[in-house]
């Protein structure tokens, strides 16, 4: 993934928004057509005929890594510690015993046992303190999969789907991918985003709770076209996108969203399974007009 690409697109963008602002005028766009009279006239665009290919825009977000299974082994009644066979950081199997409690007076021994199979992140207690009812005994983690946590906009969250290919980019620079296996059914009431959790693969527990990421999600796929971000323009309302020409030869503008910007080129979508898209010249006509077309036809891609 060139993820350093995108500051040159957004540089071309902003460019744009600029001399629109200041200008009002970067695109004009013609709300009337030329009469018949004029065709004699005609101006010249070379266009490109596009055929689309199935594309997904990748929704990008800040997350972090958040441990599957993580919890505070407690005890359920009061009572001083006898036994506490593990250590912190070993590995312990469902139903191993972390620690044994005796219950003065009622010559009671009840055990505290790991809930899950996974790691001891901590032991809180030694043999011979004595544990309330509720006080933590150990923390429990399993790492494997970790899950890599993002907060989807709510007007992206649609794009997201069960099962959809996720790459992260850790703090450290390593890349991991996963599938999305949960998107949350309630926004978040202040942010107004969506919980997205991503599960990784982490049998050699290599990948650590708690850790930056910059999250890459792939959205659903739709019909894209690959071009030149130099073609694009803005029309009277700011709104992005690029000039095509109709079966008449008349110019259009459509508005178009783009999925991705790599280094040979940006995909878009916004125009359909079939598009003729100028290429040249489209500084010069303007909405409706009817214009002459050279022909050209896009590579394979």
């Amino acid at each position: 993934m060139k993820i350093k690409q995108t500051y040159k697109t957004a540089s071309i963008l902003a460019s744009f928004l600029v001399i629109w602002m200041i200008s009002g005028s970067l695109v004009q766009e013609e709300t009337f057509e030329k009469k018949d009279s004029s065709l004699d006239t005609l101006s010249s665009v070379t266009i490109l005929n596009s055929k689309a290919t199935s594309k997904s825009q990748i929704l990008k977000s800040s997350g972090f890594t958040e441990a599957d299974k993580f919890v505070q082994v407690r005890a359920e009644v009061s009572g001083r510690v006898i036994a506490r066979p593990a250590q912190q950081g070993d590995f312990v199997n469902e139903g191993d015993l972390i620690c044994q409690l005796y219950i003065a007076g009622r010559e009671a021994y009840p055990k505290i046992v790991a809930p899950f199979s996974g790691y001891l992140e901590s032991l809180r207690v030694d043999e011979g303190d004595f544990l309330n009812t509720g006080a933590v005994c150990a923390s429990l983690i399993d790492p494997d999969p970790m899950l890599v946590v993002a907060d989807i906009a709510e007007k992206d969250i649609a794009q997201i789907q069960l099962g959809s290919e996720a790459t992260a980019k850790l703090i450290s620079g390593r890349f991991i991918k996963g599938q999305v296996t949960f998107i949350a059914s309630s926004a978040d009431k202040n942010t107004r985003t969506f919980r997205v959790e991503i599960s990784v693969e982490n049998n050699d527990r290599s990948i650590r709770d708690g850790v930056s990421a910059e999250i890459y999600i792939k959205g659903k796929e739709e019909p894209a076209h690959k071009i030149s971000p130099a073609i694009l323009s803005l029309n009277d309302q700011g709104k992005l996108g690029v000039r095509t020409v109709t079966s008449e030869n008349k110019v259009e503008f459509k508005e178009i969203k783009i999925l991705e910007d790599t280094n040979t080129g940006m995909w878009i979508s916004g125009l359909g399974e079939e598009a003729r898209i100028i290429t040249l010249g489209q500084e010069y006509v303007f909405q409706g007009q009817t214009v002459n077309v050279k022909e050209s036809f896009s590579p394979d891609v």
